[in-house]
């Protein structure tokens, strides 16, 4: 802030004819209802304690005028303070050395390698992540299509018995006399030799004669008919699965798809809580949460 004292101390003959004539600030201000801290920046030449020119101009003649002292010397010292104010605020400001500095640090090579490489590892991670997320929906999508290979087989695999027998009979019935006998004693060596456990898996279910293949194959454990974990979609859900100690596995079930499997233990990572019933050991359980909600889920 700018403060000037003017040698020519004007302001200075009101305190000397104040004290003369005996009068205190406190009764100046009574007269002139000016207040004391301006009355004393005028007699001290403190113009920078006043306020507005305005006011500060009237401030002084009124005190001039209360004591019976000329004003005007008082205002041209006052006005020659004014003047030297704007004088040094119109004056031009100097390049403030520490925006020098943050110039001088930006226009450094140096600082722009460092950008760079930061740019260049962002780009990397977020390459990675798209890599790795892109690897996850083709695990997911290839479900689907390893499902309807295993029924394929399936069907190859039990139709291939049923033509062969078919045909056997087709060429008993053809044959003559002797040799529909002769073709009647081979069929009935080759069906004597046939081992049991052929014929108990003809009587078997499907489901147990043949295994689904998956991209996470689990060790054969014997498990309890009630360690049975059915999962029945309502809406479309992912789920991240890991049964006993196996590594984990994604599953992508569709409206009205089921899932099943054998284990002690299940983790499981849900995507859409509200999408899926649960049936774990012969209990159900529902309301796992609102459609959307993730949630992980750990049975029993």
């Amino acid at each position: 802030m700018f403060v000037e004292k003017n040698p020519n101390n004007y302001s200075q003959e009101l305190k000397t004819k104040r004290e003369a004539l005996g009068l205190s600030l406190a009764d100046l201000f009574q007269r002139t209802r000016i207040s004391v801290a301006y009355l004393q920046a005028i007699e001290n030449n403190d113009f920078h304690l006043l306020p507005v020119s305005v006011y500060t101009k009237n401030f002084i003649k009124t005190y001039a005028l209360a004591l019976g002292v000329d004003s005007e010397p008082i205002l041209i010292n006052y006005e020659s303070y004014l003047n030297s104010r704007k004088r040094i605020q119109t004056l031009p400001l100097k390049d403030s050395p520490e925006r020098k500095n943050i110039f001088v640090k930006i226009a450094n090579p140096k600082i722009y390698w460092g950008i760079a490489s930061v740019l260049i590892v962002v780009g990397i991670v977020t390459w990675l992540i798209s890599k790795q997320y892109q690897s996850s929906s083709d695990i997911i999508s290839s479900t689907g299509e390893i499902t309807a290979a295993v029924s394929e087989n399936k069907e190859q695999t039990v139709t291939s018995p049923l033509n062969t027998n078919v045909s056997s009979s087709q060429q008993t019935k053809a044959a003559p006399g002797p040799a529909r006998n002769e073709i009647n004693e081979q069929s009935q060596i080759k069906t004597q030799s046939i081992p049991a456990r052929m014929e108990n898996n003809a009587v078997k279910p499907l489901k147990e004669q043949f295994s689904l293949p998956s991209k996470n194959a689990e060790p054969a454990v014997n498990h309890k008919e009630d360690d049975l974990l059915v999962i029945s979609a309502i809406e479309e859900t992912w789920i991240r699965i890991k049964a006993d100690q196996n590594p984990s596995f994604q599953v992508l079930l569709k409206a009205g798809e089921k899932f099943e499997r054998k284990a002690a233990s299940f983790d499981m990572d849900i995507g859409n809580a509200g999408g899926i019933k649960i049936q774990f050991k012969g209990k159900n359980m529902e309301n796992l949460g609102k459609s959307g909600q993730v949630v992980h889920l750990r049975l029993p």
